[in-house]
């Protein structure tokens, strides 16, 4: 008996064991499970319908559980048919000798369904409104998955459900212009206890023209609240469209952008809220990577130019570091590293900040200036090429409103150029300023050192001035004022000596001015040339629109040695009266006794009007004038010439006409050899006697002439004339009444 019962236990449990094997790993075929298994899909969620064949049941030893697994299964999805590679259902056990649901969890996987169909499995787990914009944005590619369904104990859907998948070669579409293409991802959606996770892992895809891949983008769902957390890694070339498209998802500023190329490997980390409405929110983001190249066009920036004559309208970058940050309230760009100005590379570090709310930009950094050339054409300084310089600074601007320089600093050497607290308004015009320190040097001879400090008046004294810009500028009009409207300063100067345009010095320079409104409306300053000669300047304000420049120099050369078409000047004394109204002016100069050389447009004029020697005299020697004046009005760009008499021994001119600045030189005017011009005053009784006797000449008296055309391209016509304008005669006699009574006064 006792042999009986092991004989049969061991049989027993030897079946047992090879049922568990065989149900293990072969399991059996049955149908008799399949209207249960469909009606208990379709009490989960009504809107699925699950289609199978037959089941085969397996048995799993490690969870105690069984496994079964449908055969060709599909479902149907809000009457959407999903072809199915697996459905696996897995039944507790000690639910057979419980009252515990039956079913443990359900694991159902699809192998690349056309990714179209994706709306059809994610409306089981996402709202309706996301899945709309789902079924839009997908336009090609394929998908597969596997859902992992655990359940209660009541027979309800745990909270840690998931899904796991890939997306082939997929075509999104976000909008017309936002697309990624060829993209290639793993999928991964967890619910969590508090939410869900939704992962998407790229490994291929491209935005735009730049590789993607690695990136990674995580949306957490918890307690109703949506947080995007995205992973970017881009690496590829991109232009200056696509950047402004990418930067206006972001609300990147990109103001100053123009016509911009780049090769970059960067990666973005961004981070932002989704409301109810699908809106963005606490919109965070941060960029790393490197600049492999970089080329953008500065355009026509003539405020650039003024400092790099020879800078290039593109600039290029290379081998940079790059960071972009946001914050709720700023945006923070940092580039580190080289760029070419001119011709060659340099080092440079930037970093460029926006404020939203003060809506401002603030910019800092340095930029070595080795390889370029630099100018400061009011200081009349240059740093030529291959010589060592830096340009720091820290500067606050909103654009078109105004820039405010909290530091600038050039140094070269010995040279430097220190500004602080400089306030400017949209036009550069100085709205404020605190300190500004100047050392500069021209082939190792100080021109410049000086310094400026503003605080209840600005003084300003040094060693020595450059003041050749100044005098250049005195008989043009500045497009752009040097002061706001709004300033208002006392003002105080003092100079050991002064540079000109000529070796005539100016030593003892002091003056003081006090400046209304942006405008001087009183000014005066006196200094010394030698051998007791002087120099006085001087500004009064005539009533609230209207002030008057004077100036009284014993030495007249140092002011007409800055016109270029005047090469060679001698003597002369000069005086020189300006009325200014608002946008307009009214000037005269006089110059006396001086003699001018090598001046092109006269000396072609003489040409032309067969008066070769004057010419030759005036290309060797010179030509001696008793005088010259000039009366003239300026408006906007144009100088209207009233009126220019020059009287000397060899030839007088009438002159008229304008000369709109950079565009058109318009002049006429009448020619007459001094022989000619005394015969007639001659012929003109009692004062034709008195002035210059009674020997009169023959022939034609002189010519009248035009000048016409570009200023680097004036065309000169003449015709010879008999008669003079009764105009000529008089200006001239007038003229030289006034000399007369001069040297009889004088005597």
């Amino acid at each position: 008996m006792g042999k009986f019962i092991l004989r049969f236990f061991l049989l027993s449990l030897t079946t047992i064991i090879l049922m568990v094997i065989f149900l293990t790993y072969f399991g059996f075929e049955t149908d008799r499970f399949n209207i249960l298994i469909k009606n208990k899909a379709n009490e989960i969620n009504q809107h699925i319908k699950l289609e199978f064949q037959k089941t085969k049941i397996h048995l799993n030893p490690g969870e105690f559980n069984l496994v079964v697994k449908l055969k060709k299964p599909k479902v149907l999805i809000r009457d959407h048919q999903i072809d199915l590679s697996k459905i696996d259902l897995f039944l507790s056990l000690k639910s057979f000798i419980g009252s515990d649901f039956l079913l443990e969890r359900a694991e159902i996987a699809f192998e690349k369904n056309d990714i179209k169909d994706i709306t059809k499995i994610t409306s089981i787990f996402l709202p309706r409104f996301i899945n709309k914009k789902f079924g839009k944005i997908f336009e090609r590619g394929s998908l597969e998955g596997e859902f992992f369904i655990p359940f209660n104990k009541d027979g309800s859907i745990a909270k840690n459900y998931g899904f796991s998948g890939k997306i082939f070669e997929a075509s999104i579409n976000f909008t017309k212009e936002f697309s990624i293409q060829n993209l290639t991802t793993e999928i991964n959606h967890q619910k969590e206890k508090d939410g869900d996770v939704f992962v998407v892992t790229v490994k291929k895809g491209s935005f735009f023209d730049l590789d993607i891949s690695k990136s990674v983008i995580r949306l957490k769902n918890k307690k109703n609240k949506r947080k995007f957390e995205t992973f970017l890694h881009t690496r590829g070339k991109i232009d200056l469209l696509q950047i402004k498209k990418i930067s206006s998802l972001f609300n990147i500023k990109s103001d100053l952008l123009e016509n911009i190329a780049t090769n970059v490997n960067i990666t973005t980390n961004i981070f932002f809220d989704l409301n109810k409405n699908f809106k963005v929110k606490n919109l965070s983001y941060s960029t790393e990577g490197h600049i492999l190249d970089l080329s953008f066009d500065l355009g026509r920036n003539e405020v650039f130019k003024e400092y790099l004559p020879n800078l290039n309208n593109k600039l290029e970058l290379k081998d940079s570091k790059i960071k972009l940050t946001k914050s709720a309230k700023t945006q923070t760009l940092e580039l580190d590293g080289s760029i070419k100005v001119q011709n060659q590379f340099d080092k440079f570090k930037i970093t460029h900040k926006y404020n939203y709310g003060k809506k401002n930009y603030n910019i800092m950094g340095f930029l070595d200036l080795t390889n370029s050339d630099f100018k400061i054409s009011k200081l009349n300084y240059q740093k030529n090429l291959g010589k060592k310089a830096e340009l720091s600074f820290d500067a606050d601007f909103s654009l078109k409103k105004y820039y405010n320089i909290n530091q600038l600093k050039f140094l070269a050497g010995e040279n430097k150029v220190n500004l602080e607290n400089i306030k400017l308004n949209q036009n550069f015009e100085t709205v404020d300023l605190k300190k500004i320190d100047v050392k500069t040097f021209i082939n190792q001879v100080k021109n410049n050192d000086f310094l400026i400090n503003k605080s209840d008046q600005i003084v300003i004294e040094g060693e020595v001035f450059d003041s050749k810009p100044f005098l250049k500028s005195i008989y043009t009009k500045e497009d752009r004022k040097t002061f706001d409207k709004n300033f208002t300063s006392d003002i105080k100067v003092d100079f050991k000596k002064i540079l000109t345009s000529t070796t005539d010095e100016i030593s003892n320079f002091a003056m003081i001015a006090s400046i209304s409104k942006g405008s001087y409306d009183k000014l005066s300053a006196k200094g010394n040339f030698s051998n007791e000669e002087i120099i006085e300047i001087s500004i009064y304000q005539i009533d609230n629109d209207t002030r008057t420049l004077q100036i009284i120099s014993d030495r007249a050369k140092p002011f007409i040695k800055n016109f270029d078409f005047i090469k060679g000047f001698e003597g002369g004394k000069l005086e020189y009266q300006s009325t200014i109204k608002k946008e307009a002016s009214n000037s005269n100069l006089i110059i006396k006794d001086f003699k001018v050389s090598k001046v092109p447009a006269l000396a072609q004029l003489l040409t032309l009007a067969s008066l070769q020697g004057i010419a030759d005299t005036l290309n060797g020697e010179g030509i001696r004038f008793e005088s010259i004046e000039i009366k003239s009005n300026t408006k906007n760009n144009t100088i209207n010439v009233e009126d220019l008499l020059a009287i000397g021994p060899a030839v007088s001119i009438l002159m008229e006409g304008y000369v709109d600045k950079g565009k058109t030189v318009s002049l006429r005017g009448t020619l007459v050899p001094a022989t000619k011009l005394n015969a007639i005053i001659a012929s003109i009784p009692l004062v034709g006697d008195i002035l210059v006797g009674k020997k009169s000449g023959e022939g034609v008296v002189g010519v009248s002439f035009k000048m016409k055309g570009h200023p680097k391209d004036i065309k000169t016509t003449v015709n010879p004339i008999k008669t003079l304008t009764p105009r000529f005669i008089v200006r001239a006699l007038e003229k030289i009444k006034k000399q007369e009574k001069s040297k009889q006064s004088s005597q």
